[in-house]
């Protein structure tokens, strides 16, 4: 799954957010496939890069404040997906051995 796009440079919300945390992709390519909301989270995000990477058509007087916009609006976005990855990670204690003395 992945966003659909018509900006040839537009990365898929899984490649995207992959990309933002490399050391975690495993963990991201699980939480995708098996969570609604923090896929739309990853996304939404490929639809903010994608804009971002548009900002430059547009007319010179809106482009630094939509610029700015979608930064933030990025950095949110990245910030809630790491939330999200820390709320699934599950850390397994190993169980000691329980033996009489």
């Amino acid at each position: 799954m992945g966003s659909s796009s018509n900006y040839p440079g537009a990365m898929s919300g899984l490649a995207i957010a992959c990309a933002l945390f490399p050391a975690r992709a495993r963990e991201i390519e699980v939480l995708f496939e098996r969570n609604d909301s923090f896929r739309g989270l990853c996304e939404d995000l490929a639809a903010a890069n994608e804009v971002l990477m548009t900002i430059d058509g547009l007319p010179v007087g809106v482009r630094d404040a939509r610029r700015l916009e979608y930064k933030e609006l990025i950095s949110g976005l990245s910030t809630e997906i790491e939330e999200m990855l820390s709320l699934a990670k599950v850390i397994r204690i190993p169980r000691k051995d329980r033996r009489p003395t």
